[in-house]
């Protein structure tokens, strides 16, 4: 996972107690943060982000879970992903929904009108979805690109915070 894939979901066990690792991102927060990168903390559950002058549609945020290794050891499981915002994530779950039910619906009523031996016009609905769905992947991938820095940025903070290479560390703690 060397290299950063679309929502990556990554791992680890680090040594560091709950509260230490949301103190030692916090403080880098406050003395070394050149991205103005904000956080919200709810229950070990956080979410590092970017301002929202600086967010676009692409821009990725960092969900960050804390909880405790199974087998219980020392430290703290964090598991981390990197992905768009809820925003666009959801209108791209809109769209692709839309696709697929112009789609079905084209090709349920094409069917139906050839069984009735009329003119099948349903079938030509599946174009559209079809386009439709091509032109979201593609939007899919171009914000992809855009973002790539962005994710670069969140993952280095907190390697930085507490003080490891976490896609690393969690290739090597993989089962």
């Amino acid at each position: 996972m060397s290299v950063l894939e679309f929502r990556p979901r990554f791992r680890f066990v680090t040594p560091l107690a709950k509260q230490e690792v949301i103190d030692r991102i916090e403080a880098r927060l406050k003395l070394d943060n050149p991205n103005q990168l904000w956080l919200k903390n709810a229950d070990y559950h956080l979410l590092l982000s970017f301002p929202q002058r600086d967010v676009h549609a692409w821009t990725p945020q960092m969900d960050i879970g804390l909880d405790t290794p199974d087998p219980p050891q020392q430290g703290t499981l964090v598991r981390c992903l990197i992905g768009p915002g809820p925003g666009i994530w959801m209108l791209f779950m809109a769209g692709y929904l839309g696709a697929t039910l112009i789609a079905l619906t084209g090709i349920t009523l094409g069917v139906a009108q050839l069984a009735l031996k009329h003119n099948a016009w349903g079938f030509w609905g599946v174009a559209p979805a079809a386009l439709l769905a091509v032109v979201l992947l593609y939007l899919a991938r171009e914000g992809r690109s855009k973002a790539t820095e962005e994710m670069r940025i969140l993952k280095r903070f907190v390697d930085d915070a507490l003080g490891c290479d976490c896609f690393k560390l969690a290739e090597a703690q993989r089962d």
